[in-house]
């Protein structure tokens, strides 16, 4: 049954590749679609087939072919006392089971996306094709057997941003954003690249003793050979290799993940796309799970490097904080989305940094359909509105009553009735890695208020967000009527259904606390998240935590109340306004100052990180995509003759 698992990666490869020969645009577009459902199915019935077998379920299986086998030289046995292979294929086990579902479910919606709104565009045929390779090469990374497959399947992901990207690449602008996220992305692959030649450096003798996996080639930088091939190392048992290399590979790995992930500072890539279409955006949101994916499968290095995962969870709860401050004060609702998406990957890394490896996988995999919800309606809205401006919109209740609510079910969603916060803190507070070790107590206090902080700001943000939009009246603008202001299509009112169903489908399967149901072969498996997706041989023990909920329910509270405050009364003017009652205007001056004093902080922090945002991190990445360009510009005014008769009598000269 799991050799099936190869049809879930060929056939939105094969979708790519026989878009090429449809007569038309539009047809091509049926063609992907069509193969990409076809792999969903296919990827629900391998799901199904290893939910009904949960008791051998522990095992991956694998399907592994060899790409790369070499014999060493004489000389080189020192290094490999073996044949060098390498190898790509499907592992199988219940985390690559799960995500292979979720991934050609979003591809589809993302793919829904362009169907209704890039209708008669140039770039039609080719968002097609490249999202079909971006699902592709993301399955790729869910199943990799190995680094070498995961860094292969991540170069195909940079490749394809780029060509998405690129999709209006006749408007000024797009290019230079095209070229600074794909020179970060391959930032990235080339950082996986170097560790994998650490790997071949530091562990190639040790690894080539060891016995070769069942079920497939002797792969070097195999998972299941590279786990204890870390475990030895921490306790000195390899020669060459001690904590300092161990903290370098630790490192490599998680700044290569938190640039996947579009964390703090690598943020600007993602959020600079947002002048492309919103399925494009849509399309490469989904790249963001394989930061998350990464950290998943390197977690024996993380665990065995001392301190590695606890500063982990403290850049995971600061990035939070600080992306969910930025969603406060953006204006733009699809700068807002991806920084809310961005924001939502940093919690499940602050999840995994805190020993929740089964709380962290499940907060990404709540969040991408999610963060996807809020994307297609920002589009139904902006399509609606004919401008992206938060201030500018408003009235959509009595007028887009469906994708109002759309937008309100997303908003408590966010706010941490997707139990995405409950999972968050309920981590923070057991403290318990999988290992048996755990953070500091200064450490977990400090990551349990950021985590708690981001927690509120995004509520807050959330209900601003749908206060804005959905009361008032619309701010008059060229080429707007507001009288004219109607519901999404039926195709946008479809996509926003099916992502808050499989949003609502995600919360149900992560519910804490369910176990399974019944004995023997009439058995029904466990609804927890949890109870599936765990780290070794036996899941961790979660109880459902009542001081957690409470935590939860009280940020949702406070955020709420502070999110509909805020878009009533006029952010920076909102103490102001307030009609502060008798009782608390006898209270000392001194106290009445400071509240004053905190609110304008308050502001003026929000507006400082999108500053920071545009004026700091942004030049960074500008640079190396402006400096490209120049270097091209400049060898494009070389046209001297007898130099290019020089370089064209050298070149046939070497061939």
């Amino acid at each position: 049954m799991y050799a099936y698992s190869w049809a879930i990666l060929l056939l939105p490869l094969g979708g790519c590749a026989f878009s090429f020969v449809a007569e038309t645009p539009r047809r091509a577009a049926q063609v992907c679609m069509g193969f990409m459902g076809a792999a969903l199915v296919m990827a629900l019935i391998v799901l199904g087939y290893r939910l009904a077998h949960e008791t051998t379920s522990v095992t991956p299986a694998f399907s592994t072919l060899n790409f790369l086998s070499l014999t060493p030289d004489p000389s080189e046995t020192t290094t490999f006392p073996s044949t060098f292979q390498v190898a790509v294929g499907m592992r199988v086990d219940n985390l690559s089971a799960s995500f292979m579902v979720l991934i050609p479910f979003l591809a589809l919606v993302a793919q829904g996306l362009g169907s209704a709104m890039l209708d008669r565009d140039t770039g039609y045929r080719r968002f097609f094709w490249a999202s079909s390779l971006l699902a592709a090469a993301m399955i790729a990374v869910v199943a990799a057997p190995g680094l070498f497959q995961l860094w292969l399947a991540l170069g195909v992901v940079t490749a394809t941003t780029l060509v998405l990207a690129l999709h209006w690449w006749h408007r000024p602008g797009t290019g230079t954003v095209a070229r600074r996220a794909f020179t970060v992305l391959a930032g990235a692959d080339v950082i996986l690249l170097l560790v994998m030649a650490f790997v071949v450096d530091k562990l190639g003798f040790f690894i080539g003793l060891e016995t070769v996996p069942s079920g497939g080639a002797f792969d070097i930088t195999d998972f299941r050979l590279l786990d204890p091939a870390w475990q030895a190392a921490a306790h000195s048992t390899v020669a060459g290799l001690g904590y300092r290399s161990l903290a370098i590979f630790s490192g490599l790995l998680v700044v290569a993940a938190l640039v996947r992930a579009a964390q703090l500072p690598f943020t600007g890539w993602l959020t600079g796309l947002r002048e492309a279409p919103v399925p494009v955006l849509g399309a490469i949101s989904i790249s963001l799970l394989g930061g998350v994916v990464l950290l998943a499968r390197v977690y024996d290095l993380l665990m065995v490097t001392a301190h590695a995962l606890s500063v982990l969870a403290v850049v995971g709860a600061v990035t939070a904080v600080c992306l969910s401050t930025a969603c406060l004060g953006s204006r733009d609702i699809y700068r807002l989305a991806l920084l809310s998406a961005s924001a939502q990957m940093a919690l499940a890394i602050t999840a995994l940094g805190a020993g929740g490896y089964s709380d962290g996988l499940l907060i990404a995999f709540v969040s991408a359909p999610l963060s996807l919800l809020l994307l297609v309606t920002a589009g139904s809205l902006a399509r609606a509105y004919r401008t992206r401006e938060i201030a500018s919109m408003g009235g959509a209740w009595r007028r887009m009553r469906r994708t109002s609510l759309s937008l309100g079910l997303w908003a408590v969603a966010a706010g941490g009735l997707d139990l995405v916060g409950y999972d968050l803190v309920s981590t923070v507070f057991l403290n318990h890695f999988p290992n048996g070790g755990h953070m500091t107590a200064w450490v977990r206090d400090l990551v349990a208020v950021l985590a708690i902080a981001a927690m509120v700001l995004t509520a807050l943000y959330a209900v601003r967000l749908v206060a804005k939009v959905c009361a008032g009246t619309p701010v008059a603008h060229r080429g707007f009527v507001a009288e004219r202001l109607a519901e999404a299509e039926p195709r946008l009112r479809a996509l926003q259904a099916w992502s808050a169903a499989a949003t609502v489908v995600a919360v149900l399967i992560g519910l804490p606390g369910i176990a399974g149901i019944g004995h023997g072969k009439g058995r029904v498996p466990a609804l927890t998240f949890s109870r599936w997706i765990y780290f070794g041989t036996s899941h961790q023990a979660l109880p459902l935590s009542g001081v957690a909920l409470g935590v939860a329910a009280a940020a949702l509270l406070v955020g709420g109340a502070g999110g509909v405050a805020v878009a009533r009364l006029g952010g920076a003017r909102l103490w102001s306004r307030l009609r502060i009652p008798a009782a608390a205007a006898a209270a000392p001056a001194v106290v009445m100052r400071a509240a004053r004093l905190g609110a304008r902080a308050g502001d003026t922090l929000a507006g400082e990180v999108v500053a920071l945002d545009h004026g700091l991190v942004e030049p960074l990445y500008d640079s190396p995509g402006e400096g490209v360009e120049t270097v091209a510009w400049s060898l494009n005014r070389v046209r001297v003759r007898r130099l290019r008769i020089g370089l064209g009598v050298a070149l046939v000269l070497v061939l």
